[in-house]
């Protein structure tokens, strides 16, 4: 029995993906282990415990694009970063946890009022299996690169990092937590974004027409946008939102596209030329980086609206399966 339950868990983390229902809500994905398996918990919900919310707030981001000419095969690159800067001070570990714990409680009340009602958050905290957790997250960004910050709703336990599904002993107790709590539990790992960042490469070969078409000259031209746009985006693999219930059955969700805020944060965008980094690879030529300007208050707002509207989401998604 447990080793089907972990090679269960294993076939969940080589993603063989269910598509959730089509409509207005299609922008998730379950993923469900086995091939021809299909979702159990999250499209029958009557209960949910949200016994994690952890978000990742990308401070940075960068994009990469390679472009090859088919006819010659020859390659060329080019990366692009967006940075983002508050100009009223830097954004605290209090202005994470503010928007993180904004997002937890308007879960709650959307989840409720679409019918499922959750589970109290003392009643999660009671449990051994939380107490036992991974590890309790600092929320300090990144101080260095000002890459990335992390919060965990409530100041939480990290109970599922959203890699490895829970292996061995963790598995039998984190079903036996969702028999004790009576209901499904809900760990989320999700990713806010500031902006869309776009380039390609595009190459071109001038020839001279003759017998032999001889190369003359081969232009490179490189296309790039950043907007300005508070998003939760499509995490990684190694951050994958969980669904486990009592059966030790679980289900991943994911984004398939990203999730805006519709809401015009920044204050400023321009390109910073002294921010280059100049680590690049080879046939490779790095654009001018962009700043996004903004004010801590500014930053927040949208960001909170990101997440919002992922949970209207989600519950469009609940109220679109059970009515098919």
């Amino acid at each position: 029995m447990k080793r089907s339950i972990i090679f269960s868990a294993i076939i969940l983390l080589l993603c063989q993906l269910g598509i959730a229902q089509k409509g207005d809500a299609e922008v998730f994905e379950i993923g469900v282990g086995g091939t021809f398996a299909k979702p159990k918990i999250i499209p029958s919900l009557d209960k949910l415990a949200i016994a994690q919310i952890t978000v990742h707030y990308n401070l940075t981001t960068t994009t990469k694009a390679i472009g090859q000419e088919k006819s010659s095969g020859k390659v060329a690159g080019a990366k692009l970063t967006a940075f983002l800067e508050t100009t009223d001070g830097k954004l605290t570990d209090e202005d994470f946890q503010e928007i993180t714990d904004h997002f937890y409680v308007y879960f709650q009340q959307k989840l409720k009022a679409g019918g499922i009602p959750t589970v109290d958050w003392n009643t999660i905290t009671a449990t051994d299996f939380y107490a036992e957790g991974i590890e309790k997250p600092s929320g300090k960004p990144d101080t260095e690169t000002n890459a990335s910050a992390v919060s965990t709703a409530n100041k939480g336990n990290t109970l599922y990092r959203g890699a490895t599904a829970f292996a061995f002993g963790k598995i039998n107790k984190a079903s036996n937590f969702c028999k004790k709590i009576d209901a499904p539990a809900a760990f989320f790992n999700l990713t806010v974004d500031f902006a869309n960042v776009m380039l390609d490469v595009d190459i071109k070969t001038q020839t001279s027409g003759g017998l032999y078409n001889v190369p003359v000259s081969r232009t490179w031209k490189y296309n790039s946008s950043v907007k300005a746009e508070m998003s939760v985006i499509p995490s990684d693999l190694g951050t994958l939102t969980l669904f486990w219930n009592e059966k030790s059955q679980a289900e991943s969700l994911m984004l398939r596209k990203d999730i805006s805020s519709n809401v015009e944060y920044h204050t400023e965008i321009g390109q910073d030329p002294s921010r280059m980094k100049n680590s690049l690879w080879a046939f490779s030529k790095e654009m001018n980086p962009v700043v996004i300007e903004t004010t801590r208050d500014k930053y927040k707002a949208a960001a909170k609206k990101a997440l919002e509207n992922y949970a209207d989401a989600f519950v469009a998604m609940q109220k679109e399966i059970k009515k098919n």
